[in-house]
């Protein structure tokens, strides 16, 4: 029999590859199959001697399948379910379908992983909560609650327009943080250059002549002799601090305290503060919508705050709504918003809690779309006076040196 070489995924998405006798193609694809593997490639041969190319093609392959699911792709993956299960498809036949269309190798993976558990009998929401680094706790309550009600198609709108929404905030607090960033930068670089290039050689050659060096250039050179000196260690304790924060962020004890600073931060608190209780709302009212309870949807909601002290506020608060207390009284503590207890206090005395929350979102949001612009419109004169001093400094350190050169004079 013929020798054919194959590389595949198994069921955990491990990448396997060997050799095997079959009588032709077919059968071989077949016989793997039937093993669990997705086919990857298949060929006749042993494959002992792999091309250059082919040895490529894997390690891009691999690069690839690593690749992390950005929030566009869940948005597209939600669409796609929403619009097949609304056209009369089957939960595996939708699923089956949005893998082959998933943009990410590692979301055809994880699809893949999803339908075949369902076809082993799991039940689709099991089959999801299997891939927590892909699907969030929120899109698994969701699911559970629309495989009860029968409204899935419902279910996968939301989770599209709240990834969306996500998406979006996210996007607004980048797009405020990007052209300062920016603006920093090369205005370091500038002024690196100049420091450490232009105005060193007019002082050099000022001193060559015999001419005293302004006091201006003078103290260029000083802070120019001492990046010299002591620039590497200042990058390295720099880069060693930041690991230091990256690591005690990990600690829940630390993670807590920073964040509580952070919302104590003039302008930049507010502005995170409204970012997360925009979420929070909209995930809140999304959940009661589904018909979840109010103590599963205040667990599943903090999973959105992004702050650790607002998301302890939330546990601590369902905790309280376990052992029978109202939803308002729950929620009055720090750092949950007055308005967030006085708005789930008309939701509780209305009955329209779900409506109430998402009013509250959107004056969220609206708040948020406030403070990202006064937060611009603040950092670009701070950034104006700071660094344009700076550069200004620079440059009159520069002519003083040339007129030095020019005129004699010191």
């Amino acid at each position: 029999m013929p020798t054919y070489s194959y590389v595949g995924l198994n069921q955990q998405g491990k990448e396997l590859s060997g050799q095997l006798e079959s009588a032709d193609l077919n059968q071989a694809r077949t016989t793997l199959r039937g093993q669990g593997l997705r086919i990857l490639e298949l060929a006749a041969g042993s494959g002992d001697h792999r091309s250059v190319p082919d040895m490529l093609r894997a390690l891009v392959r691999w690069l690839h399948t690593g690749l992390s699911v950005r929030n566009s792709d869940m948005m597209l993956f939600y669409r796609q379910m929403q619009l097949m299960l609304r056209a009369g498809h089957t939960i595996l036949e939708a699923l089956e379908a949005a893998g082959r269309l998933a943009g990410r190798p590692r979301l055809t993976l994880v699809l893949h992983r999803c339908a075949e558990r369902i076809s082993a009998g799991s039940s689709f929401s099991a089959a999801l909560a299997k891939e927590p680094a892909i699907f969030p706790r929120i899109a698994i309550k969701l699911t559970e609650a629309g495989e009860a009600s029968g409204e899935l198609d419902a279910v996968f709108e939301r989770l599209a327009a709240l990834t969306e929404r996500r998406a979006d905030v996210r996007r607004q607090l980048l797009t405020a943080l990007t052209y300062p960033a920016i603006v920093t930068l090369v205005s370091i670089g500038v002024i690196g250059f100049l420091v450490g290039s232009v105005v060193p050689r007019f002082a050099v050659f000022l001193q060559a002549r015999g001419k005293a060096v302004p006091w201006a250039a003078q103290t260029m050179m000083d802070i120019a002799d001492w990046l010299g000196r002591w620039g590497i260690s200042l990058v390295m304790a720099l880069a060693a601090l930041i690991v230091c924060f990256v690591v005690l962020r990990r600690l829940p004890a630390f993670l807590l305290l920073s964040d509580r600073f952070l919302l104590r931060v003039p302008v930049l608190g507010g502005t995170l503060m409204s970012a997360a209780i925009a979420q929070v709302s909209w995930t809140f009212g999304l959940l009661l919508k589904s018909r979840l309870t109010v103590l599963e949807a205040l667990r599943s909601v903090s999973q959105v705050a992004g702050n650790a002290a607002l998301t302890r506020a939330l546990h601590q608060a369902a905790e309280q709504v376990l052992e029978g207390r109202a939803l308002t009284v729950a929620l009055a503590r720090n750092p949950i918003p007055a308005l967030v207890q006085h708005m789930a206090a008309i939701g509780e005395r209305s009955g329209e809690m779900e409506a109430v929350m998402e009013a509250l979102g959107n004056h969220y949001q609206k708040e948020l779309d406030a403070r990202v612009k006064f937060l611009s419109s603040m950092i670009e004169p701070l950034l104006t006076l700071l660094i344009g001093g700076l550069v200004g400094f620079v440059y009159y350190a520069f002519f003083q040196a040339v007129l030095a050169v020019s005129t004699g004079g010191g």
